[in-house]
């Protein structure tokens, strides 16, 4: 029985979520399942335990974690024999964050010199981290329940391990000969996990920048300086400069770009704790994809970028028709046209939504009296702005501030009230 379209679906989810699934007959090369871990420490025989491990060991109709000596979890299971003998192997990955110092320990317990700790802190640098593993195996139970028929017709069996088994002192020179390629892959997996986050940002892609941090792990961090919290802070500082890249690759004036990057310059270096920094960088890369989802204008034409970036840049102001019209030496018929076209708005009614949300923000962070942020607002007649505040939230301005439930109108957001 053919199940390609739902191992598709499984193998793309799971890489989604930067989990790798390797596809494996018996005679299939094992070192692009650990990137070549075994082999960069001398230990090639090692693969021929886990073949052992995957096919013969392994029971027909049945679905199995395993923990190996490197503490690096995997999940597989068998196909259906109909298929040939094929299994299908999910990972590497880890439970739980290990500092260097357990790395460290580790190495020492398995015989490995201490001075090719980098190499070691390189390799779990690539790999994701899930506390909690349970969206994974309710996506390999879905998939065996598919291949099997139901949740009866298979078993999950735990083949791990409460420790590492103690390695024999792998030879130095086979290390050395190994430890470049080794290096070379453990870097391009983590460039690789940078550059897909950069692409989600870029293109607004919240949900998968959401599922591509999910995984990240302290020890993704290079480690440049001695001083851990002064390296994760300058890893912030890293990735808040790919992001401005990103966003503005995704279409976002450099004066909204600027503005983000400047409030993230600042949390950088008021951060106390690595914890705090990492806890940063998922932030960073949320708030950058809302950025790019709020306020890209690439796919407008010229005149109408120009118009939406002098609105927004000038609230407080005149931003009528004609007015906008002779600030980009335009018919004020043809930007009104044109405008309407790309955007589905009137320039009043652009204008009226940028101010209320304006006004929204001013009222949430802020105790202006309302009277004058309807003059930074661009609207001088108080009454006539909290008409227009009404018809947006459905509230006054004061009883929006005063935190009373919001009944918000057809056109509100979330963003709105942020």
């Amino acid at each position: 029985m053919n199940h390609q379209a739902e191992m598709d679906f499984l193998t793309g989810a799971l890489r989604r979520m930067r989990l790798r699934t390797h596809l494996l007959r018996w005679e299939d090369p094992l070192e692009p399942v650990d990137y070549g871990i075994r082999s960069m420490l001398g230990l090639p025989g090692e693969y021929d335990s886990m073949r052992r491990v995957l096919f013969q060991w392994a029971r027909q109709h049945a679905v199995h974690k395993m923990m190996d000596q490197f503490l690096c979890n995997y999940v597989f299971f068998p196909l259906p024999e109909e298929t040939g003998n094929r299994v299908l192997l999910i990972g590497p990955y880890l439970t739980r964050d290990l500092t260097t110092e357990e790395i460290l320990e580790l190495s020492e317990r398995m015989g490995i010199p201490l001075q090719y700790a980098r190499q070691m802190s390189d390799f779990y640098a690539s790999l994701p981290v899930f506390v909690d593993t349970s969206m994974l195996m309710a996506l390999v139970s879905t998939m065996g329940e598919t291949l099997w028929g139901s949740l009866n017709a298979f078993e999950t069996v735990d083949l791990n391990t409460d420790g590492a088994v103690a390695l024999p002192m792998p030879s130095v020179t086979s290390i050395e000969e190994n430890s470049l390629l080794m290096q070379m892959q453990s870097l391009q997996t983590r460039y690789d996990y940078e550059n897909q986050m950069i692409e989600a940002v870029s293109r607004g892609l919240l949900q998968q920048v959401e599922l591509l941090t999910s995984g990240i792990s302290q020890l993704n961090f290079e480690k440049r300086m001695a001083d851990p919290l002064r390296n994760m802070k300058n890893y912030c500082i890293i990735c808040n400069t790919l992001l401005r890249k990103a966003a503005e690759k995704g279409g976002v004036h450099p004066l909204h770009i600027d503005r983000l990057s400047t409030k993230y310059a600042l949390m950088i270096e008021n951060k106390a704790t690595t914890e705090s920094c990492q806890a940063l960088i998922g932030d960073m890369f949320r708030s950058y994809c809302r950025l790019v989802r709020t306020h890209t204008i690439s796919h407008y034409s010229v005149p109408v970028q120009k118009a939406l970036l002098y609105m927004e840049e000038n609230l407080s102001g005149d931003l009528g028709l004609q007015q906008l019209a002779d600030q980009l030496a335009l018919a004020p018929s043809y930007l009104s046209g044109l405008f309407h076209r790309e955007t589905g708005q009137t320039i009043t009614e652009h204008a009226n939504e940028l101010r209320m949300k304006h006004a929204a923000h001013l009222l949430s962070t802020t105790q202006l009296q309302v009277q004058n942020i309807a003059q930074l607002c661009g609207i001088p007649d108080a009454n006539y702005f909290t008409k227009l505040f009404k018809q947006r939230y459905s509230v006054t301005p004061r009883k929006f501030r005063s935190g009373l439930p919001i009944h918000s109108g057809p056109n509100t957001t979330q963003e709105d009230v942020r």
